[in-house]
């Protein structure tokens, strides 16, 4: 039986594509991680991580850390073991710029889950567009997730969820009508990589709370050594280290964002994860 709170379900109507912000995410590094589980044999052990990871990300992505409003959801979420489609259909409601609502709150749901899961050992990457959709129980379907899809696939690359050409422009179009930038609810909440990508700051949810209570040392800390660990790990593997070192410079360029907060105490100690070739004797 179909979901009653699904926004994309309309009664007594067949379904229908509709102009959406859409994100696919999934774990990097998942099939090996279960694979090496499974030859070290600590499959039981990887379940309960995982799941553990999950279980406190979705709730997230859910929203059950809050009352639901109305009678129907604002948005989907489709999780099938390493991936996520979220789906938050575009409406033109007073006072907001067409998808511009939608948008920030995909961006902030989206951040609480990615460091949620990076800190439980699970790095994401994935990609958000906006485009047509439609998900319910039986199908998810449309040129919004074809692009997302293929932003994470064959762009994001790295541990960052990126914004396709449609969600980029999207947003160019929102801040072309702010005066300052810094007025814009998507300032905090995004970065331009060194290839020009826009992708998720996903650490803003570590300063959620910041003039009431500043930051969330723990979880900053906890990022930290879970970077650290696996520079560590994959130091053999520099095609999977060079994802790592990637989020290692972007947590240090987030703390360098707020040297109220952030000392090189905070830091990724970078420089002692550098591959280094060395001679043959």
């Amino acid at each position: 039986m179909q979901s009653p709170r699904n926004p994309y379900i309309r009664t007594s109507s067949e379904p229908e594509l509709t102009a959406s912000v859409v994100s696919y995410v999934d774990i990097l590094g998942y099939r090996e991680m279960a694979m090496q589980a499974e030859s070290e044999k600590r499959e039981g052990e990887f379940l309960k991580r995982i799941h553990r990871a999950f279980t406190e990300g979705q709730k997230f992505l859910k929203g059950d850390f809050g009352p639901k409003i109305g009678i129907r959801d604002r948005y989907v979420i489709k999780a099938f073991t390493d991936n996520v489609v979220l789906g938050y259909p575009i409406n033109l409601m007073k006072g907001f710029r067409e998808g511009e609502l939608e948008l920030w709150e995909v961006f902030e749901t989206l951040s609480f889950f990615q460091l949620r899961m990076s800190n439980g050992g699970f790095f994401i990457r994935g990609a958000i567009s906006v485009g047509e959709l439609y998900i319910d129980d039986v199908i998810v379907l449309g040129k919004g997730l074809t692009e997302a899809y293929q932003g994470e696939s064959e762009i994001a690359r790295d541990p960052r969820i990126i914004l396709t050409a449609s969600a980029t422009a999207a947003v160019k179009k929102q801040l072309e009508t702010y005066k300052e930038e810094r007025d814009t609810p998507h300032h905090r909440y995004l970065y331009r990589d060194s290839d020009g990508q826009l992708f998720l700051n996903y650490l803003e949810g570590i300063l959620i709370a910041e003039f009431e209570q500043g930051a969330f040392y723990s979880q900053l800390e906890a990022h930290r050594q879970m970077i650290e660990q696996r520079l560590s790990e994959f130091t053999m593997k520099p095609t999977i280290w060079s994802k790592y070192f990637w989020a290692a410079n972007y947590h240090n360029f987030f703390c360098s964002q707020y040297p109220k907060y952030f000392d090189r105490s905070h830091l990724v100690d970078v420089d002692k994860f550098q591959l280094r070739p060395t001679t043959i004797f």
